[in-house]
């Protein structure tokens, strides 16, 4: 202000100097402006009753005629005659101080200090809009008044403001970037008010909205469309998590990956040992969404397809796969975080599986893969082609471990159940009995042979049967031999019976099913009704009255006419002309002579099975001389004369 001060008091002093004379030409009077002068803030030239210091006659009569004075000089021209100007070098003015003070200011006096129309607030929204109006949260500054921030007559910044964007605001408020590696870019831009609003919003702080609505007005929604949201956004919003002026990493996070995460979540990797790569890294949004996903847990994806974003598929091309993997259930058996065992498992082994599954190690005598819990020594924990997830179907699985027995697969009389499949006897896990079997000894061959079975029962039974079992003559496999034999057959009985054996390789004519090795043509090997374990009937004595039946063993291979035809000229070779010498000897009511009486019924030292030495009658050995010839032969017995036969001359003996 120039020199308001001393104009006005030199002024008062001459006015007092005059006296009553000057008091009479006072504008203020009794009739006329009486009000003036009586406000608690009066305008000096008023107060002094100097209006001519701003106002000027105009030479009309007054009072009476309009027009009388007029303003020595117009709107704010006239106050900087005695004021300052307060826009000098301001860039930004308030219209009305462009224009006229007296917009804000009475030129004469008020109840207001500065001659102001209201006082604080009050005075602005006689023009302004109010910025609080219905809003929740307002600037405390604002209860001092609009001109805390704003300068009434002119500024720097737009607004009047003295500064602009985050340098004003900062002159009361601590700076929200201080120390920030990763600032909001309006932060960083020193934009404030991109969020904030300078008066008052609807939400505290100042803004406009609250929580994620109010990050969604820039920012897109990260939850639109998913399924599962991370529960803090829904809760305490964005903010739980970034701090919206700026942070120590990316994203104005407080942390960064698991380390930001176990701020609210348990750690995951606690107590394991084998940790998913993922997560030891402390990348937890490898597999997890911050913010939402389609899946449980803010996964992009559930179960298996989830894993296979990194993970290659363990089911292609396989035709047989476990059931939790089947059903994209990966999680069945790895924890996603980690686990106590390799490969993120709770558990190794048959512990693991035994979780699901039945204890499979419960019989008395174990698979030594079982009793190692190492299921995997058979199964492949994912897939494979053979059933049950085996590594190698059937057999072939087997014979990976057991290979004494591979050769079974090509070899020549294998027990058939064998290439069926090994399982077929043998428990795969475990069993009451040796090598997992389902029953001990005979009795498991017995559940599938009844035929050997109803044998076994016969009346006579075969020592090696009850004594040595089914394995004393044949292996259980098979080992190339005929019928599983644990020797060639040839060789088989006689490794027993090696007096039988001894005079079959001293014989010169041998039967022909012990020259085969077959010994089953006429003996049953488990058991029998008839001894010596014959399958069929046979006379044990010397002489015999004949039927049929009592030789039914010999004639389950020869023709019964070789015996009942008394004249042929085919059924027998034994003949002298048609006469059929076989009946001869055999069908005599009384005194028929059975077969073994010239016959060896294994080997003979003469042909056609004819023993040099018939035993068996008395004490005596009866001695036969047998010579074959052309179309017959002779017989010189010691029971009656030599005797010759011819089948196409018949002979008179």
């Amino acid at each position: 202000m120039r020199n308001f001060g001393i104009v006005t008091f030199v002024f008062l002093v001459l006015l007092s100097l005059a006296g009553p004379a000057a008091a009479q030409d006072s504008c203020v009077t009794a009739d006329c402006h009486a009000i003036m002068g009586k406000a608690p803030f009066v305008h000096g030239p008023v107060a002094a009753q100097a209006c001519e210091l701003c106002h000027e006659a105009t030479g009309k009569d007054h009072p009476g005629k309009k027009g009388a004075f007029r303003l020595l000089a117009s709107g704010k021209d006239l106050c900087y005659q005695c004021h300052d100007s307060k826009s000098d070098g301001k860039s930004h003015v308030h219209p009305p101080v462009a224009d006229d003070c007296t917009n804000c200011h009475s030129p004469h006096q008020s109840n207001y200090k500065y001659f102001l129309y209201q006082e604080g607030s009050a005075l602005c929204l006689m023009c302004h809009e109010d910025k609080t109006a219905g809003k929740e949260d307002v600037h405390p500054i604002l209860e001092a008044g609009c001109t805390v921030c704003h300068d009434p007559h002119a500024g720097e910044a737009e607004g009047m403001l003295p500064a602009s964007g985050a340098e004003f605001c900062l002159g009361c408020h601590e700076d929200p970037a201080a120390g920030k590696k990763a600032l909001h870019p309006p932060v960083a831009a020193g934009e404030c008010t991109a969020c904030h609003d300078p008066h008052a919003g609807k939400s505290k702080g100042m803004l406009p909205a609250a929580g994620p609505e109010f990050c969604y007005q820039c920012h897109e929604d990260k939850t639109g469309g998913m399924d599962s949201v991370h529960p803090i956004i829904e809760g305490d919003g964005c903010t739980a998590c970034h701090d919206p002026h700026g942070g120590e990493v990316e994203g104005m996070l407080p942390a960064s990956g698991a380390e930001l995460c176990y701020q609210c979540h348990a750690s995951k990797t606690d107590g394991f040992e084998s940790v998913h790569p993922p997560v030891a890294a402390g990348e937890c949004t490898a597999c997890h969404s911050p913010h939402a996903g389609p899946a449980s847990g803010m996964l992009p994806a559930s179960g298996a397809e989830l894993c296979y974003q990194c993970h290659e598929s363990k089911t292609d091309g396989q035709a047989h796969v476990h059931t939790p993997v089947a059903e994209g259930e990966c999680t069945m058996c790895h924890g996603p975080h980690g686990g106590k065992a390799d490969y993120m498992l709770p558990a190794t082994g048959a512990e693991l599986c035994g979780e699901c599954h039945e204890n499979k190690a419960a019989g008395t005598v174990v698979h030594q893969p079982v009793k190692d819990g190492d299921c995997e020594m058979c199964h492949d924990v994912h897939a494979a082609d053979a059933d049950y997830q085996l590594a190698a179907p059937g057999n072939e699985l087997c014979f990976m471990c057991h290979d004494d027995k591979a050769a079974l697969a090509d070899m020549d009389n294998v027990h058939p159940i064998v290439l069926a499949g090994c399982t077929n006897c043998h428990s795969p896990h475990s069993a009451e009995n040796p090598y997992m079997l389902p029953a001990a000894g005979d009795n498991l061959c017995l559940s599938c042979h009844d035929r050997v079975k109803a044998e076994t029962e016969a009346k006579f039974k075969h020592a090696a049967v009850t004594d040595g079992g089914c394995e004393a003559c044949h292996d259980p496999h098979g080992n190339g031999n005929r019928r599983m034999f644990q020797e060639p057959a040839k060789t088989l009985c006689v490794s027993c019976h090696f007096d039988i054996g001894e005079k079959i390789k001293a014989s010169s004519s041998q039967h022909q099913p012990v020259a085969a090795g077959i010994c089953w043509a006429c003996h049953a090997p488990h058991g029998a009704d008839y001894q010596p374990l014959l399958k069929a009937a046979y006379p044990t004595e010397f002489y015999t009255g004949y039927t049929a039946e009592k030789y039914a063993l010999c004639f389950s291979c020869h023709d019964k006419n070789t015996i009942e035809y008394g004249r042929t000229s085919e059924a027998t070779n034994f003949r002298n002309g048609d006469r059929n010498l076989h009946r001869v000897h055999v069908d005599k009511p009384d005194k028929g002579r059975v077969c073994k009486v010239c016959h060896g019924v294994h080997g003979a030292d003469q042909p056609k099975l004819i023993m040099s030495k018939v035993p068996d009658f008395g004490q005596w050995d009866i001695p036969i001389i047998y010579t074959q010839k052309q179309g017959g032969g002779s017989c010189f017995v010691g029971c009656h004369k030599p005797k010759s036969y011819n089948r196409y001359r018949a002979v008179d003996n």
